[in-house]
């Protein structure tokens, strides 16, 4: 796992002097790809364990189903703790069944012939700690967002993707901050709340990869994805502040955050 936290900042520690908490409760996923509703779960209890300092691996749970045999979509979430966020990283999956849920099922999450993007929405998710939380995804080169990987457990090259750990077994290909806010709407955003009692935000405009699209395997950077356009997984990465002041987000702005996925291949 390759988790990289916030560098310390003197000046915005000050500002954040309380951070939000671990998610409880419950919350609502809607998962969209074009017209086609993939998922639309309205109570998804949060995970018991997403951390995986405790030396088991996160938790997860089912948020839905997905084709003809009714394969399991099942979500994963792991957490950072920081003096200023609260980091999370989110792993939505679709295994051949709940005993194995590092083999791929046989429906991929999204249609590789469909050519319309995707979109994933939270909708109140309650934190511990603070009564007073905002979503936040860094615009920078270095806080990474969104990724894919296929049917081996490869990294998709998604458009304006980030490569890292080239060459070797640790590449990966993450799509950063900044380009889910660089004034094009039609190719990654991210909306939030501001401030509220729970948390609520959209990750959009997500290129579905589709067949043809290469991946990075480590030795090819542009490698045939295994599956032609098969998701096996999509990850995702948010994270919260607590604090009264919008101003203090200005402080924050300048952070380096590194969301890095572990590498684990699944054929």
């Amino acid at each position: 796992m390759l988790l990289a936290g916030l560098a310390a900042m003197s000046g915005a520690a000050a500002a954040a002097r309380a951070q939000v908490g671990e998610p409880t409760g419950s919350f609502g996923i809607k998962i969209t790809h074009g017209g086609t509703t993939v998922v639309d779960n309205p109570n998804v209890i949060v995970p018991a364990d997403f951390k995986l300092s405790d030396g088991d691996g996160e938790d997860f749970v089912q948020i839905g189903t997905i084709g003809p045999m009714n394969s399991p979509i099942i979500l994963k979430m792991v957490t950072d703790d920081d003096p200023n966020f609260r980091i999370s990283h989110w792993y939505i999956d679709v295994p051949a069944s709940l005993g194995n849920i590092n083999l791929p099922g046989p429906t991929s999450l999204f249609d590789p012939s469909n050519p319309s993007t995707i979109e994933v929405e939270i909708t109140n998710l309650a934190f511990s700690n603070t009564t007073n939380v905002t979503p936040l995804v860094v615009p920078n080169n270095t806080y990474a967002t969104a990724f894919m990987r296929d049917l081996g457990g490869v990294f998709y090259n998604m458009p304006l993707g980030k490569t890292t750990g080239f060459p070797g077994p640790g590449t990966q290909v993450q799509v950063q901050g900044e380009s889910f806010f660089d004034g094009d709407p039609s190719m990654y955003s991210f909306t939030g709340s501001n401030f509220g009692p729970t948390a609520s935000w959209k990750w959009s405009g997500i290129p579905n990869p589709g067949a043809g699209t290469t991946t990075n395997n480590g030795i090819n950077p542009n490698a045939p994805s295994f599956g032609n356009g098969y998701v096996f997984e999509l990850g995702l990465g948010v994270s919260f502040v607590g604090v009264p002041e919008p101003g203090t987000l200005t402080l924050l702005g300048g952070a380096a955050l590194t969301l890095l996925r572990r590498r684990r291949r699944v054929r």
